[in-house]
């Protein structure tokens, strides 16, 4: 066959469309295919990696409640390995070396993730080990682990519940019901909801018995509520009762001013019973806790029956037993001495802790009227519900108060009035947030329940707060812009703090760098310029004058029991206000600078008194539309 009568085969044009096609479409399978392996393989490695620290974490609880703290330790360190920030890990090493040195016992220990000092919410879902395999690509199971991240609990808890009834009782499952069950019951407790808490803790235990953070927390709850019933009905075993708390947890709610006044309480009854002996021992016990006016001369006057003389001590006046009592309750170690010393008075004070001898105590009525104008802030749990809610409470026109905001506490009224930050108690919106008055919208600016007692700056852009949220729980202060997801910087040690009116000034209760000289700091809005305004450990809750001449504060040291003051800007001179012998808290100045409001269960009620800030008679405001609790956890504001 010759060149000139073969025939040269030619592909069609279709087909070589169609092979192209089928070639490239075979490549991008490949490269797909490819890819996706790459980010199954990452998925795969990170589901393993979170789940052997959510294994991890467990185990580590676990050795540790069994006394085993070498194990512990190397749980942690994997973790540590895995995630280097894992703040639960690094807690968890922190409580061991305080174990191993002895400086805390296996109950405190357990206390401190349990109810007096919960882990957020973060801690506690980094902890569960919810990856296995099985449930990687469960969607009821990743809906239930968003709703437990979101802060969602019981929409988490009714999802795992309901997989578990399905018969999928997985260790990843209950692992993360349990820490559904265990958030809620320690929100449950925070909102003061003790029967629903100790309900849902009995669940959690149900999902793990014996668990140590339930246990602990629900041991706490019950013995605070037996302190709740016991208290004027047995006052040995509410005394008996508070001791085992406070040895527990000292810093537990109100624990310790409940133990105080029970001893006290105990001891006046012992005393109907003419047991001289047995209320002496309740009031060194009270006094050992906190002196208040009258205490050391009852102890005194009945220590006298007890010891047989013929004569009874005189009483001391009031006046003499709140300057005696007062100089004590300044001094950690005169109060101790007082319990072995035959004259607690003659122990001396340091300058520090004792009142200033020029501070003057304005007790005559030296302006006439009374307070009238703007609205004052607080919030307080509605009865029936126990939702906390932000009401307003007009000043000086009788009417009754309006609410502002739900589950919410704390209110902070941005200078222009077109901003209210406050405390959110949403369980998906925990954190500090603030809300439009005109529109309702409302925005989150941080994520920690720690967070609290906010203020705005002069120039309404950031808002100061107060926080115990790092892992050694001790309180900071921090700024933040006020927008959603804003950078938040940490200034200082201190707590309570409330910014100038006018300009960058901070007021807050804190310390100098070596955490001496405590009591009224200001700083800038950076955290500089630090100046000392007084230096009772003590003085606390400040809020500024509207023109920053002086600072209102409270303090439970200069006179034995709360009060209000006045600190004087120019000269450092401080002014007592109030003089009721009751618990006077929480103060706010009027706009125009001439009144103090403040808390006061003075009458048997917590109510909104006024006082004049150049001295005077206190006046009542209005009663509380509700229930305050625990006024540590309280901010009222007066606004125009």
């Amino acid at each position: 066959m010759t060149p000139e009568n073969t025939e040269r085969f030619v592909f069609p044009e279709w087909l070589r469309w169609v092979l192209g096609s089928v070639t490239f479409l075979a490549a991008a399978i490949l490269i797909l295919s490819i890819v996706l392996g790459i980010r199954a393989g990452q998925s795969q490695l990170e589901l393993q990696s979170r789940q052997q620290i959510g294994i991890s974490l467990q185990r580590a609880l676990d050795y540790r409640s069994e006394g085993n703290l070498e194990a512990a330790l190397e749980e942690y360190r994997r973790v540590l390995i895995l995630d280097p920030n894992n703040t639960a890990a690094a807690d968890g090493i922190e409580i061991l070396l305080a174990l191993a040195s002895g400086q805390i016992s296996p109950e405190a220990a357990a206390a401190q993730v349990g109810a007096s000092n919960p882990a957020p919410a973060a801690s506690v879902a980094t902890a569960a080990p919810t990856n296995e395999a099985a449930n990687a690509t469960n969607p009821q199971f990743d809906q239930a682990q968003l709703a437990f991240e979101s802060g969602r609990w019981e929409d988490a808890i009714a999802l795992l519940e309901e997989m578990r009834q399905a018969g999928d009782a997985s260790e990843q499952v209950n692992a993360l019901l349990y820490n559904a069950y265990l958030s809620l019951g320690i929100e449950q407790e925070r909102q003061d909801k003790f029967e629903p808490a100790l309900s849902t803790l009995d669940k959690a235990l149900g999902v793990r018995p014996g668990a140590p953070e339930a246990q602990t927390a629900r041991n706490t709850i019950a013995a605070y509520l037996d302190v709740l019933t016991l208290s004027g009905a047995d006052w040995e075993k509410a005394v008996a009762t508070l001791e085992k708390l406070y040895a527990l947890d000292a810093g537990y709610r109100d624990v310790r001013e409940r133990l105080q006044r029970a001893h006290m309480q105990y001891g006046d009854a012992l005393v109907a019973d003419q047991n001289w002996c047995g209320a002496v021992s309740q009031y060194n016990a009270a006094i050992a806790i906190q002196v208040t006016p009258g205490s050391i001369s009852k102890r005194d006057k009945y220590q006298a029956l007890c010891d047989g003389s013929d004569t009874v001590a005189p009483e001391v006046g009031d006046t003499a037993a709140a300057t005696v009592d007062a100089t004590i309750a300044g001094n950690e170690s005169a109060v101790n001495n007082a319990q072995t010393e035959a004259n607690p008075a003659a122990s001396t004070p340091t300058p520090q802790s004792a009142a200033p001898a020029d501070e003057p105590v304005v007790s005559a009525p030296v302006v006439s009227g009374s307070p009238s104008g703007g609205r004052i802030l607080y919030s307080a749990r509605e009865p029936g519900s126990g939702r906390s809610l932000i009401f307003a409470q007009p000043v000086g026109s009788g009417g009754a108060p309006s609410v502002l905001v739900d589950d919410a506490s704390q209110p902070a009224m941005r200078n222009d009035g077109a901003r209210l930050a406050f405390h959110d108690l949403r369980a998906d919106n925990i954190g500090l947030g603030s809300v439009d008055p005109g529109s309702g919208l409302r925005l989150r600016f941080t994520q920690f329940g720690e967070d609290s007692l906010p203020s705005w700056s002069h120039d309404g852009s950031r808002l100061v707060f107060a926080s115990n949220r790092e892992g050694d729980r001790l309180w900071r202060i921090y700024t933040v812009w006020a927008e959603e997801n804003g950078a938040i910087q940490n200034l200082s040690f201190g707590e309570s703090p409330d910014w100038h009116p006018t300009a960058d000034l901070i007021a807050f209760r804190g310390c100098d760098e070596r955490g001496n000289g405590c009591g009224i700091w200001t700083m800038t809005g950076n955290g500089g310029n630090r100046q000392s305004l007084t230096n009772i450990p003590a003085d606390t809750r400040p809020d500024w004058a509207p023109d920053g001449s002086f600072v209102a504060f409270s303090s439970d040291a200069r006179h034995g029991n709360p009060e209000i003051y006045r600190v004087n800007v120019s000269d450092g001179s401080v002014v007592r206000l109030t003089d009721s012998g009751a618990g006077d808290v929480d103060p706010t100045v009027s706009p125009d600078g001439a009144w103090v409001a403040f808390l006061s269960n003075r009458d048997g009620a917590w109510k909104i008194w006024a006082a004049p800030a150049s001295g005077g008679e206190a006046q009542v405001v209005a009663p509380i539309a509700g229930d305050i609790g625990n006024w540590l956890e309280q901010n009222i504001q007066w606004i125009p």
